[in-house]
């Protein structure tokens, strides 16, 4: 990849593998409790998921570039036209569950991780996490592009490091789960488990959204589908059968990738860059998330104001500080629990009021985009 579109393609296809990198993924977290607790299913599910996802946001970004909406709000007016009053404001709300909480996390996870590597204390590591958040958002898509190409290829290098020496070490395990092909809750409660997984992730479709503008074309739009499913159901595949290796044990471990890490050969090295990893996600997580909750509200700003590039990066920054100390109020003050509450319905609404209809308007629509008289 050398032009200036095909670099693009790919920076997109990172903003979106790390955001979906985040805190739960790193920990290993979420992946047993979606995944490996159903069995050997995992093996199967991890793809599925990510296909769904893959599909929703080629429909999401074809519309995007063909229609030149680039914040949610106004892609989710004219995409679900003319049901907008309910899709549009139902993903609204879903947009800022998920940055709220997965960015509150972002800070709290990051700020335990430099208290535990470097002894410092909890508020100061979070404001740290804070100031590179914010710095990150506040330039642009570009930046945002530029930052996600870095640390996803950091932690893809780190998490290959990690989860190839544990397959590696504990190979004869996995023949065995193949083998005996534990299910202790079935295929249905899998699957729907997957399904669940899906909706998370297809709630941070706002954050892809914004970056899109490096897109031209469906053609592009298409090409970074296939990229990012490649490298994001590659990279979660490889993680969970690392993690499904060390079944039934490692179920109920709090940080599994770090029981991952003790057992699979990496040893202190491994630690290290398990501490590395977390950290690395929980900055992309909250960099993504709450610059595409900023680039609506920009975009807000000048439909109702009207736009220029300098009142445009002064609401942008305005809009991104909120939103950082929003978040970060949340973490410091413990209100992770009570908003979470909201956010675990977040897999199962979306499923009815975002995956569906966005896959069923493409499949019905996508061929007249663009070709309205």
């Amino acid at each position: 990849m050398k032009s200036k579109s095909d670099i693009g393609i790919l920076a997109v296809a990172f903003v979106w593998f790390t955001t979906h990198f985040g805190g739960g993924f790193a920990s290993g977290r979420q992946i047993v409790d979606f995944f490996v607790s159903y069995g050997w299913y995992a093996l199967i599910t991890p793809v599925l998921s990510v296909a769904i996802v893959t599909v929703v946001l080629y429909y999401v970004w074809s519309f995007a570039v063909t229609y030149k909406t680039f914040d949610y709000r106004a892609w989710g007016n004219l995409y679900f036209k003319p049901f907008e009053a309910i899709f549009s404001n139902a993903y609204e709300v879903m947009y800022i569950l998920i940055l709220l909480i997965a960015s509150a996390v972002a800070f709290a996870t990051g700020g335990t991780v430099m208290k535990q590597i470097l002894g410092t204390p909890y508020v100061m590591n979070t404001v740290i996490v804070a100031v590179f958040i914010f710095f990150l958002t506040i330039f642009g898509a570009e930046m945002v592009r530029r930052a996600a190409s870095t640390m996803a290829v950091i932690i893809i290098a780190g998490m290959t490091f990690i989860y190839v020496a544990n397959l590696v070490t504990n190979f004869p395990k996995l023949l065995e789960i193949i083998r005996t092909a534990p299910s202790p809750k079935g295929f249905l409660e899998a699957f729907w488990a997957s399904m669940k997984y899906a909706g998370f992730q297809a709630c941070a479709m706002g954050a892809y959204i914004a970056v899109a503008d490096a897109l031209k074309t469906r053609e592009d739009a298409m090409k970074t589908s296939v990229w990012g499913f490649i490298i994001n159901a590659g990279v979660l595949w490889l993680a969970t059968a690392g993690v499904l290796l060390h079944y039934p044990d490692i179920l109920q471990e709090s940080v599994p990738v770090l029981y991952v890490a003790a057992h699979g050969g990496g040893g202190a090295f491994g630690t290290a860059i398990v501490s590395l990893l977390i950290f690395l996600a929980v900055i992309s997580t909250g960099v993504s998330l709450i610059f595409g909750g900023a680039r609506r509200i920009v975009a807000f700003w000048g439909r109702t104001r009207g736009a220029s590039a300098a009142g445009d990066r002064k609401v942008n920054i305005i809009a991104s500080l909120v939103y950082v100390l929003l978040t970060w109020g949340i973490a410091l003050f413990g209100l992770i629990q009570l908003v979470a509450r909201g956010y675990g319905y977040l897999g199962t609404l979306s499923f009815p009021l975002l995956i569906l209809p966005v896959i069923a308007i493409g499949l019905l629509r996508s061929k007249s985009w663009g070709k309205e008289a």
